[in-house]
């Protein structure tokens, strides 16, 4: 019983110790994979198509929310944003 007791000891205090950093380490890597993810996916839409891929990204996600009524259209703020320049 003793050495069950002892080694169960020891495996509390090494969990103690190693839990936090591997949860440290696993947020760490999970932020670096979100980062790498979203530079890949900005490389693969071309300039000139990412205003239109986010326009279809709201409206889809507007519509998975229940809201029927049209998204503005990004190329308005656009148009707005180019003439006070």
């Amino acid at each position: 019983m003793a050495l069950k007791d002892s080694l169960r000891l020891r495996f509390e205090r090494l969990a103690d110790d190693v839990v936090p950093q591997l949860l440290d380490s696993w947020g760490d890597l999970q932020k670096r994979l979100d980062d790498l993810n979203c530079s890949l996916a900005n490389r693969a839409v071309p300039e000139d198509r990412r205003s239109r891929v986010s326009e279809l990204s709201l409206q889809e996600k507007a519509q998975k929310a229940g809201q029927d009524r049209p998204v503005p259209r990004a190329e308005k703020a656009t148009r707005k944003t180019a003439a006070r320049k």
